[in-house]
């Protein structure tokens, strides 16, 4: 059996803390971005199930005396969330622990909490980049213009004709955004807070929604999506580097308003360990997690031209 405190002499009780600070300094070096976008949660349980009910429709007419009408929810579509673990390490043997204590276990311990973020931002990400070709709980993409409504009938569109971000595209977004309904017909009323864009677009979107005045034209007018009627603006442009269509855009509500989950079964945590015939130092990095999203409202999105 190997017993760890065989070792005192080794990076175990005096170093494992600061081994462990340098790998964790990197995974928090700086902020995520998924958690921006995603609704993230804990998970106590193998998988986590989420199931949709189509709310209630509008008030009716009931004349004198008559008798109260009772309406019903639909039941919607079913998700399952199965949590995957993940986990890398790497191995230092005691002869370059002792020649060279830190230079390289400082940087490999910094670089598996780097590959630990890097791994967790590309995941979420695919959600958007496998957007317009996934399947959902409801039988199409995450963004399509067929999405069904289980209570009023119909369909519901939460995309539109391809087009490059520019300002007659984002106001075509933001109006249909505007205008969709929950799956029992209502008027979902949802604000847009988050436009989330891949890099190359990041210039075009500060341009046309942080100065105050309309940026494709020389005429004296207001941006109007700083002064939106009756809706609130814009908070929050997210430039997410791990998208991979330069041109795919999308709105987004408030994280509350959307069903794009993020279900953490096991935060990032490390293991070392010795192995007694090689001397040989391992360092590893463990995490478990599901995410996706169970159904489509609240988030917008538009492939590019």
């Amino acid at each position: 059996m190997i017993i760890r405190t065989q070792f005192p002499d080794l990076f175990l009780a005096d170093a494992l803390p600061a081994l462990d600070e340098l790998i964790f300094s990197r995974l928090n070096r700086h902020p995520p971005q998924y958690s921006r976008i995603f609704r993230v949660m804990g998970s106590t349980r193998s998988i986590e199930q989420t199931s949709e009910l189509s709310g209630l429709g509008t008030f009716v007419s009931i004349p004198e005396g008559g008798n109260m009408r009772y309406d019903f929810a639909v039941p919607g579509f079913d998700k399952t969330y199965t949590h995957s673990q993940y986990g890398l390490g790497f191995a230092i043997s005691r002869v370059m622990v002792d020649d060279d204590r830190w230079a390289i276990i400082r940087k490999l311990s910094s670089e598996l909490g780097r590959s630990a973020k890097e791994t967790v931002e590309l995941h979420a990400a695919t959600t958007f980049n496998n957007g317009f070709a996934d399947t959902g709980p409801d039988g199409v993409s995450l963004f399509d213009a067929s999405h069904p409504m289980v209570k009023a009938g119909g369909t519901e569109t939460n995309t539109a004709t391809a087009a490059d971000l520019d300002i007659a595209s984002l106001e075509l977004a933001l109006t249909a955004f505007r205008t969709i309904k929950d799956p029992a017909g209502k008027q979902g009323r949802l604000q847009p807070r988050r436009l989330v864009i891949p890099p190359q677009l990041e210039f075009t979107a500060s341009e046309m929604l942080k100065g105050v005045m309309r940026s494709d034209t020389a005429n004296n007018t207001i941006n109007a999506f700083k002064n939106r009627v009756g809706m609130g603006s814009f908070d929050d442009i997210v430039v997410w580097e791990y998208l991979t269509d330069p041109d795919a855009w999308f709105v987004l509500a408030d994280k509350e308003e959307t069903e794009l989950r993020w279900y953490w079964r096991e935060r990032p945590s490390t293991v070392h360990d010795v192995h007694f015939d090689s001397r040989t130092i391992k360092t590893a990095m463990w995490m478990r997690y599901s995410y996706g999203y169970s159904n489509f409202y609240g988030a917008w999105g538009n492939p590019g031209a």
